[in-house]
């Protein structure tokens, strides 16, 4: 009997694998503390509870600490699917040498011993930073008062990453935060709590822990992170009005007790944590996005109008997912600069909250078409925004 081959035949083409989505809600802890066991040299591990934390540095050591105060919060960083990954910082060490010159970072000389300084926070984090990913970043080890802006500096150039920097020194709050307000390092949440550097820290956690809890495949789960209560943390009981009105300025962010409830207040000056915290997110899914839909087709993207609206139509789709859990929302473009049709991106903004605009495919350059790039693409968004406070006015006639 012959072969149905010779009649018939079938292959089978499976769906090229997809990049999966970063995950914004992991949380970095860099600490001087090095794991009780390690012969693996693990260069970090991963956690999702305090006890697995205690059982690789010890009950009551600070990165268990911090653990405890950021899986406390409800929700935190595990409703998103996120994770604490612990990063142990390289320690200073010596080594004896024969030399009489020293190099960066190190002392001694003359024949020796020669010391090699502790690793800093921002050396751990560039580090670290392609290991795993990780949006929020914490310490046990944060840099001096006069090295917060550098260190702020850095973190705004990675454009993924949010820095908790907590102080218990109120001239942090002219100094330090001001000038990382005023050089727009947005992604460095400023925090201070007065008590002590190791109470500060551990607000920093647990404020951490509850932000990045936001699970963005959900319906109206965004949120801001005012009025916000923290499990573990007693309301600074040393913020006056006075301090809370310089830290508005500063826009730093604390934990005070306001008619008898405890709750974060949360300043917009060098922008709101959750309009950081939303966009980080929506521009790693508008990548992941696009990149799946030029991976998983099994055959091409045409360079034509229609294979433009199949790329569209994958960062349409993280933008409705936007309107979904509430940081898009229909409104009024209000600012002057506008780009595509200007009626239509105005009454897309009015009607869906975003709109999206490429330029058209017959006039792309030839060096692009060659090289096979998509035409430029275009998206504008209105942030839903939220309301922190409001005046009422009553009118009485009698």
């Amino acid at each position: 009997m012959l072969n149905l081959t010779n009649v018939i035949q079938v292959s089978v083409a499976l769906a090229p694998t997809g990049l999966g989505e970063y995950n914004v809600n992991n949380i970095a802890l860099f600490t001087s503390e090095q794991f009780l066991v390690n012969t693996n040299n693990d260069d970090y591990r991963v956690y999702v509870s305090p006890s697995d934390v205690a059982t690789d540095f010890g009950t009551g050591t600070e990165p268990h600490n911090q653990a405890t105060a950021i899986f406390s919060q409800n929700p935190n960083i595990l409703a998103g699917g996120g994770n604490l990954i612990i990063f142990p910082m390289i320690p200073a060490s010596s080594s004896s040498s024969s030399s009489s010159s020293s190099s960066a970072g190190t002392s001694g000389g003359g024949g020796g011993e020669v010391v090699i300084s502790a690793e800093t926070l921002e050396e751990a984090i560039d580090r670290t930073k392609d290991m795993i990913f990780y949006c929020g970043i914490i310490s046990d080890n944060y840099p001096a008062s006069g090295d917060m802006k550098t260190l702020a500096d850095y973190i705004q150039g990675l454009g993924d990453k949010i820095l908790f920097l907590p102080s218990a020194t109120y001239a942090d709050v002219a100094g330090a935060f001001t000038a990382i307000k005023a050089a727009s390092d947005y992604a460095t949440r400023c925090l201070y709590y007065s008590t002590t550097a190791a109470d500060a820290r551990l607000f920093a956690a647990a404020y951490a822990g509850r932000a990045m809890s936001v699970n963005f495949d959900g319906s109206r789960t965004t949120m801001t992170m005012h009025f916000k209560s923290l499990a573990t943390i007693d309301p600074d009981e040393g913020i006056t009005q006075t301090i809370l009105t310089a830290l508005g300025t500063a826009g730093v962010d604390a934990y005070v007790d306001i008619a008898g409830i405890p709750m974060a207040f949360s300043e917009g000056a060098n922008r709101f944590f959750d309009d950081v915290y939303n966009l980080i997110w929506l521009v790693s899914q508008l990548k992941v996005n696009g990149f799946n839909a030029l991976r998983q087709l099994s055959t091409k993207i045409p360079q034509t109008e229609p294979g433009m609206s199949l790329l569209k139509s994958a960062y349409r789709q993280a933008l409705d997912q936007a309107v979904t859990n509430g940081y898009v929302a229909p409104g009024a473009w209000t600012s002057s600069e506008w780009f595509g049709n200007q009626e239509d991106m105005y009454n897309n903004i009015i009607e869906k909250g975003y709109y999206i605009y490429s330029q058209p495919v017959n006039l792309q350059s030839a060096a692009d078409r060659a090289d096979r790039k998509a035409p430029l693409i275009q998206i504008a968004i209105k942030e839903a925004g939220a309301i922190h406070s409001s005046n009422v006015v009553v009118n009485i006639n009698q």
